[in-house]
């Protein structure tokens, strides 16, 4: 039963949490936040803190992490030259020495033990230093701030190991400065003993000085042996009096804590312009003696600032183009001058990249303007800081906590090209061809976005000057035009107003292409897209094909002629073009042809020649499309005169007109001459020449052809046997280059008057 319950209770919850997405459109943008890493300070850096005779006072950072404190050393000593002496003090000379307790009260007086009057002062209260560092001033948040109020170094503080955990290299100036640190020092053994259990003023002198000690050191009777490496070292606070000698005097620097944990943030001191920077804390003039490159501390107070949507055109964003702007969405509230400040964090949200002051706070939610300008392109997450802004002063200010994180990449704006992309089909040398690659649903070219920009970018297709963009759309689109892919193919669309046949006309067409980004960028003061691409290209009318349904030679004589017949042909394609006959050269006037069917009637009068004919193919002017080239075939007509032809019988023949002979003579002997055939009329051998070459021949198969031969250039017909008494029959033709006659002939063969008589 408790598992039924609490599946149900985590449905219930589930279901509210999606209707709760969906009712606030910046949650799921509020989702992707989190939370921005505590923010330090490394240590070298150097932060404004307190004032020192009305001069605010700038120190280094010499361990960022003391305890979660920060330990600050000031980065140039409030004094350069301050003795210990004070000749008011009471005097205790030595071996008789105040107790550790009371010591704050003498100077303590030692005295050669030579017996020359010669003495000089080891030490003296530090009281002195001490009264200086207290008149360092701070304010009622610095104070609240401060873990521990500014003092004189302690040789337990500063030395290796030691309770604020600063090194040599942390605390010590790099040249030339030594500074006074609170507490006594005795050395080991040096100079015979002279100076062994004798106590001196303490300085932590500069890594590049060559030191004053021979050996090592243990400080405030504590045995505690300080190694003469870590360049802390006696000092006396007066030289020989008999000598005349002198006052020492070297630096004062305080030392300081304060809570980290307080601290909310630190910029550069420069940072408050309200331009981007580069953000960068200088760590390179850690005890340098000098001033450069500080920070100013925000310092955690009941402002508050929490980062809800980053927008664009009022839609959620997590992506924006260079140079542009976006509007942070923040719930704030105000204080004294305080400012919303944006702070850039690498993608990972763990080092900051760039801080900007941006406006005045304002309570409650708003929307404020970010402009990136100067922001390089990259991934980022971004936060905010409610901060209070003081121009007289680099003095810490309150501010809240940084805000939550969340994702901004600035990309390069998208930028469009198109390529034409012409498919094969195309004649050789075209690279559109009507009819052949720009039918209905082909690709003519393609759109490339690079670099891509925001995505998904909205594309449209639009006039380049005239209406044909209306022909063409972008492939791989969703219904609300975007896509977050390249290239993209432009194809020719179906229904496409300029569509013959499922292709487009033949002619000249022009489009241009825009995008705007997802956060609708850009546009002009219109709302009309800005970045475009912008093409031309001809479509090229196409090449048909005709033939002629016979593309033969029509030859015909004069006779068959007079019966008008169709001379026609055959394009492709059939449709949208239209054929077109008529005649070309040669003997013009024998024919005449229909120049819409093609039909022919011969015109000659009997006269006979050779004519050309042409069909043409071209667009059907019904049409009102010019999509083809012309193209034509050609082909002759001959008009023949038939030829015609005789027979002559042989001179021995007794009829002149039919070959007559009897069984005795030679004719009808083996080889003998039966008669010769003449041609006559026909047509030339050229037509428009003057010469026609008959040829002749005897038709096989037909009478007695088996009997008989025709010579076929002299038309003499020969016996190939020896003849008997009868009638014998055969054909022969007689033909020029265009026709055939055909003539029959019989061969009468008749008894000899020798026979006869015999008979008789």
């Amino acid at each position: 039963m408790l598992k039924k319950i609490i599946t149900a209770l985590i449905m219930i919850i589930g279901l509210s949490t999606v209707s709760y997405i969906y009712a606030n459109s910046s949650l799921l943008n509020t989702l992707k936040a989190q939370s921005a890493p505590a923010f330090q300070l490394p240590k070298g850096s150097k932060v404004v803190l307190g004032k020192y005779n009305n001069k605010e006072i700038v120190w280094d950072i010499g361990n960022n992490d003391n305890n979660g404190s920060y330990v600050l050393m000031s980065s140039k000593p409030i004094a350069d030259s301050i003795q210990t002496f004070n000749s008011a003090l009471p005097v205790a000379t030595y071996p008789t020495l105040p107790s550790l307790a009371d010591r704050e009260n003498y100077c303590v007086k030692y005295i050669m033990p030579s017996g020359s009057g010669d003495y000089y002062f080891p030490f003296c209260p530090t009281t002195t230093l001490k009264n200086e560092i207290n008149k360092i001033n701070t304010t009622s948040m610095e104070t609240a701030l401060l873990s521990r109020s500014p003092f004189l170094p302690s040789i337990a503080d500063i030395k290796d190991g030691g309770t604020l955990g600063v090194t040599l290299n942390d605390r010590a100036f790099k040249k030339d400065i030594a500074y006074w640190v609170d507490g006594y020092i005795s050395t080991t053994g040096y100079n015979q003993g002279i100076y062994k259990g004798l106590y001196f003023n303490v300085v932590q002198n500069s890594l590049n000085a060559n030191g004053y000690a021979y050996d090592f050191y243990e400080f405030d009777l504590s045995n505690i042996v300080i190694s003469r490496n870590e360049k802390i070292e006696w000092m006396r606070s007066k030289e020989w009096g008999s000598s005349g000698g002198g006052l020492i005097k070297f630096a004062i620097r305080p030392y300081t804590l304060i809570d980290k944990n307080k601290i909310m943030f630190a910029a550069n001191t420069s940072y408050t312009d309200r331009n981007w920077h580069d953000y960068s804390i200088d760590i390179n003039n850690l005890n340098e003696n000098n001033e450069l490159n500080s920070n100013k501390l925000r310092i955690q107070s009941s402002l508050i600032a929490r980062l809800q949507d980053i927008k664009r055109n009022d839609k959620s964003t997590s992506k924006v183009i260079k140079n542009n702007s976006v509007d942070l969405s923040v719930n704030a509230n105000t204080g004294t001058n305080t400012q919303i400040s944006v702070i850039l964090y690498n993608e990972s949200g763990t080092s900051i990249q760039y801080y900007k002051m941006l406006e005045a706070a304002r309570n409650g939610t708003n929307d404020y303007t970010l402009d990136l300008t100067g922001v390089t392109v990259g991934k980022y997450q971004l936060a905010v800081i409610n901060e209070e802004y003081d121009a007289s002063s680099n003095l810490p200010v309150e501010s809240s906590a940084i805000s939550n994180l969340m994702p901004l990449e600035i990309v390069e704006p998208h930028k469009l090209t198109y390529t034409k992309t012409p498919q094969s089909e195309a004649s050789s040398g075209k690279e559109y061809e009507f009819s052949k690659n720009v039918n209905a649903g082909q690709t003519v070219g393609k759109v490339t976005a690079n670099p891509m920009g925001v995505t998904p970018l909205t594309y449209s297709v639009e006039t380049n000057g005239d209406n044909t963009y209306q022909n063409f759309e972008i492939d791989g689109l969703d219904s609300n035009n975007a896509s977050s892919n390249t290239p993209l193919n432009v194809k020719i669309k179906s229904g496409a107003p300029d569509l013959v046949n499922g292709g487009l006309k033949a002619g000249n067409y022009k489009f241009c292409i825009t995008a705007v980004d997802a956060n609708g960028y850009p546009v002009d003061t219109s709302g009309n897209p800005t970045e475009k691409v912008c093409t031309s290209f001809t479509v090229e009318k196409t090449n048909p094909t005709i033939a002629f349904d016979d593309p033969s030679t029509t030859k015909k004589s004069i006779a068959d002629a007079a019966t008008a017949w169709n001379e026609t042909a055959t394009a492709t394609p059939s449709t949208g073009t239209k054929i077109t006959y008529s005649i070309t050269g040669g003997d013009v006037s024998l024919i005449s042809i229909n120049p819409d069917t093609g039909a022919t009637t011969y015109t000659g009068s009997n006269a006979f020649g050779k004519v050309k004919i042409r069909a043409t193919v071209d667009d059907d002017p019904i049409t009102g499309n010019d999509n083809y080239n012309s193209a034509f075939v050609e082909k002759e007509i001959v008009i023949y005169r038939e030829v015609d032809g005789s027979v002559r019988p042989h001179d021995n023949s007794s009829d002149t007109t039919i070959p007559t002979f009897t069984a005795s003579d030679s004719n009808v002997r083996t080889g003998g001459i039966i008669g010769t055939i003449h041609g006559t009329l026909g047509t030339p051998d050229t037509i428009g020449g003057s010469t026609t070459t008959y040829h002749y021949g005897l038709k096989p198969g037909v009478g007695n052809a088996s009997f008989f031969s025709v010579d076929p250039n002299t038309g003499v017909i020969k016996t190939t046997a020896n003849l008997g008494v009868n009638s014998y029959h055969i054909t022969v033709t007689v033909s020029d280059n265009w026709s055939t006659k055909e003539i029959p002939v019989t061969i009468n063969v008749g008894m000899a008057a020798a026979e006869n008589l015999k008979f008789y």
